[in-house]
């Protein structure tokens, strides 16, 4: 009885414990504090695609689709930290769209906009992802800010 007890507390204190607790199960990436993406860039449009494709695979993110005739490229989904309480986890996942358009001027403009989902994985089984970026827009800007970044570094 005495065992059972004492069982019971450390139970109840490692649930206590637990269920404010958060574990990351990774970082996602962060742009240099000071960058600021330039959005049209002074290069040819077959250089900047090439610096495109480099930076996604110089940081391991894989494409689903690229169409270099429409300027096009979508990314597969890449694993986000999750965070684990009690008797529930939360998975995050993210994926970019990458658009690049020769302007008359000469330069091309790169548009990326990144898509954030989550989802809740309970005792019933997991839910399905949802598109959470409206209510993580920093976050989604975030992490659009460091694939410029990427991009930038490849066309220097």
């Amino acid at each position: 009885m005495k065992k059972t007890i004492q069982f019971i507390l450390l139970l109840t204190s490692a649930l206590a414990l637990l269920s404010g607790c958060v574990s990351d199960n990774g970082k996602l990436p962060e742009p240099t504090a000071s960058f600021t993406p330039k959005y049209t860039y002074s290069v040819a449009y077959d250089k900047l695609w090439s610096g495109i494709l480099d930076a996604l695979d110089k940081n391991r993110i894989t494409t689903v689709s690229v169409d270099k005739a429409s300027g096009v490229i979508s990314t597969d989904y890449i694993a986000g930290p999750g965070s684990f309480m009690v008797i529930m986890a939360q998975s995050t996942r993210y994926k970019y769209n990458i658009t690049a358009r020769s302007q008359s001027d000469g330069t091309v403009r790169v548009n990326v906009i990144c898509k954030v989902e989550s989802s809740i994985n309970g005792e019933n089984g997991a839910s399905p992802y949802r598109d959470v970026t409206p209510q993580n827009t920093k976050l989604a800007t975030k992490l659009e800010t460091w694939l410029y970044e990427q991009i930038e570094k490849e066309i220097q």
